[in-house]
């Protein structure tokens, strides 16, 4: 099962992460795939996991716990 980040572009975590892991940016992939150029609801979510400080791990963004 794949977690959904963009909905206006169906762009997953696994997609996400995939990208990053052969050394593409947040920037380089959101030109690609569209990420964050629709409604732009995954922005702040895409910044908080894949961001200049951003953690993969951190649970409150799946969780909505704080």
């Amino acid at each position: 099962m794949s977690i959904t980040i963009c909905y206006c572009f169906g762009v997953t975590k696994e997609d996400i992460e995939e990208r990053i892991a052969n050394g593409e940016t947040l920037d380089n992939i959101r030109s690609a795939t569209g990420l964050g150029y629709g409604c732009g609801g995954c922005n702040r979510m895409a910044e908080k996991l894949w961001g200049p400080h951003g953690d993969p791990n951190d649970p409150s963004v799946y969780f909505n716990a704080g």
